[in-house]
């Protein structure tokens, strides 16, 4: 977005700042504070260290002398799904007509380093009406606010096109693949469970939730509600004094949102009569929820800030899920080691302890991932652990060290201690999939922050080489935070102290596994 600022910002920092582009800005009149967003790309972020970032706060402050002031940055990714899903998305909000009758053939798009091309065909009379309403430069502006390339829209009528479709010929069947960008659910709206502010109603259609792959200001997911918890969180607003100020403490419902093709952490702020009502819903019922994603800058990981919930009904027929590859007949790079413990026969620590019904019957593979870093996108493995574990006993270890073809971080090295020369001569993670693969048949796969983490890296990975990880989940994440609510934290190194787990080598991918594991035990005592 060029405007005075930008050109005054880059004069002064004479053009160092060139992977950042000015966003917003908000003046927040009783802090007589001036916050300003830059987006940067998730590639970029590595390199933008805290002395960057605290020579962009110098420069802003020497130009608004007087006024305090708070840089901030938004991450953005670009892939042509990613470009697509907000083009879309552009559509979905602005020209519901013309939303509903596009297909693949109208929306061609290029992403390269420095730039995205995104080219529009439409019959005559369509691209007439998209030209007068001035489309191109529309489209550009949005873009321009959530990617940190150059922008480049072009709009031209084709003659060979009609301007008669179908709802059948919205992305058609016959194209859409993973990689095809956003593409959506179709359901029956039901009646209305929580809302902020006058909403009456969901016009969209949802996204696949495995689409959602970057930070979206408006945007509309559906899918089984799961893992729901309800808790209070401090009002800042509170005053003893004043009865319009609201109760000393709020609700927050958090759950999960599951359409088959993904999981997205959802969160809700409702007044205290809507959170009975939302806190109460059933274990797998069917919502389409209306809000922002936004990516955290802690974690890495996405979460969903839920705006409106409507009760529905999900035509699954809709969702086009890709087929995966076979299970290979045998182990070629990694094999399962079998796990021998003599003086423990089972996972628990007193043999004569009855197992909890919980693991009767069932097989678990708990993994954990230690990676490059937390931004799923850009990140890669650099070791795997996994246990598999039978009727509450631990048979096989599937570990390895992990080569991620690119330097590991220093803070990376600093947490894990795992450095490049451990990892040369080691697999990729790609060349064990596979194997993994194999592993994790028949089982539900565990892990601390699986649904935030572990899952969205694996299934990036294995969405490019064809695997499709089906296996139910269990997070021990939400678990704890469910079951085990006399403690404040629930990191796993916080529950390790809490519980008197023992966890030495943390951030080492076994040691995370065992810990989780022994979590899981301690938690399915109380279920």
């Amino acid at each position: 977005m060029q405007n005075k600022f930008w050109e005054e910002f880059t004069a002064a920092t004479n053009g160092e700042f060139d992977m950042l582009k000015f966003n917003s800005a908000t003046f927040v009149k009783a802090k007589n504070l001036l916050q300003v967003r830059f987006i940067i790309s998730a590639f970029d972020i590595r390199a933008f260290d805290e002395e960057k970032q605290s020579r962009v706060k110098t420069v802003l402050e020497k130009m608004f002398n007087g006024i305090s002031v708070e840089p901030q940055y938004i991450r953005t990714y670009a892939d042509q799904s990613t470009v697509r899903n907000k083009v879309l998305e552009f559509f979905n909000l602005k020209n519901q007509m013309v939303f509903r009758k596009l297909r693949e053939e109208n929306i061609a798009i290029d992403v390269d380093d420095n730039a995205v091309s995104v080219r529009l065909r439409f019959d005559p009379p369509t691209c007439k009406m998209l030209e007068a309403a001035d489309t191109e430069n529309e489209l550009a502006n949005y873009l321009d606010v959530n990617f940190n390339k150059q922008i480049d829209v072009t709009l031209r009528a084709d003659e060979n096109m009609s301007a008669d479709a179908s709802d059948d010929d919205f992305l058609a069947d016959s194209v859409v693949t993973r990689d095809a960008g956003m593409r959506l659910v179709k359901i029956d709206l039901g009646e209305k469970i929580y809302a902020r502010g006058k909403v009456a109603g969901i016009s969209q259609l949802p996204n696949y939730i495995t689409d959602v792959k970057s930070a979206a200001e408006n945007i509309v997911l559906c899918g089984k509600i799961c893992d729901l918890s309800e808790r209070k969180y401090r009002n800042k607003k509170f005053d003893p004094d004043d009865p319009k100020s609201g109760p000393e403490e709020l609700p927050l419902v958090r759950f999960y949102l599951d359409d088959s093709t993904g999981r997205m952490d959802c969160v809700c702020f409702p007044k205290p009569e809507e959170a009975e009502r939302l806190a109460q819903l059933p274990e797998k019922t069917e919502i389409v929820c209306a809000g922002k994603v936004s990516l955290s800058d802690y974690t890495g990981t996405m979460s969903f800030a839920v705006n409106a919930v409507f009760g529905c009904s999900i035509d699954y027929s809709s969702i086009i899920t890709k087929r995966s590859k076979p299970e290979p007949a045998k182990y070629k790079v990694l094999k399962p080691v079998p796990y021998t413990e003599p003086p423990r026969k089972t996972l628990f620590d007193d043999a004569e302890e009855e197992i909890p019904e919980y693991f009767k019957g069932r097989t678990f593979v708990v993994f954990d991932f230690e990676a490059t870093g937390l931004q799923i996108s850009t990140t890669v493995p650099i070791e795997l652990g996994a246990l598999k574990v039978v009727d509450g006993k631990v048979t096989e270890v599937f570990t390895s060290l992990l080569n991620p073809k690119c330097p590991i971080p220093d803070e990376v090295v600093d947490t894990t201690h795992i450095t490049d020369d451990m990892v040369c001569d080691k697999p990729t993670f790609v060349e064990i999939l596979p194997d993994f693969y194999k592993f994790t048949r028949g089982a539900v796969l565990v892990g601390h922050n699986i649904s935030g983490y572990d899952y969205p890296l694996l299934a990036k990975f294995a969405d490019a080489e064809g695997y499709v990880f089906d296996n139910d989940m269990e997070d021990t994440l939400i678990l704890a935070r469910k079951y085990l609510t006399e403690v404040k934290h629930h990191g796993l190194e916080a529950l390790s102290k809490s519980f008197g787990i023992t966890h030495y080598n943390a951030h080492r991918a076994m040691a995370d596994v065992f810990a989780t594991l022994e979590v899981l035990r301690i938690i399915a005592k109380r279920m």
